[in-house]
């Protein structure tokens, strides 16, 4: 699976956490951080924390551009 395949997926499930990234495409969690980290760069994703009201670390969501 290559990075446009990725950007794909999250255009077409909406914005999801590396776990559901995991999930749906069966890659190595690291795997999917790089090919996500690449996209960043290129400006064809964004990232999202989730928004809550308690304590703890948000969710991180990935977004399509």
């Amino acid at each position: 699976m290559n990075e446009e395949e990725l950007l794909k997926i999250l255009k077409e499930r909406g914005p999801l956490t590396r776990d559901q990234l995991v999930k749906i495409t069966g890659l190595p969690r690291t795997t999917i951080y790089d090919k996500l980290s690449k996209l960043l760069i290129k400006r064809k994703v964004v990232k999202e924390p989730e928004k809550r009201n308690s304590r703890g670390r948000p969710r991180i969501y990935w977004k399509a551009v």
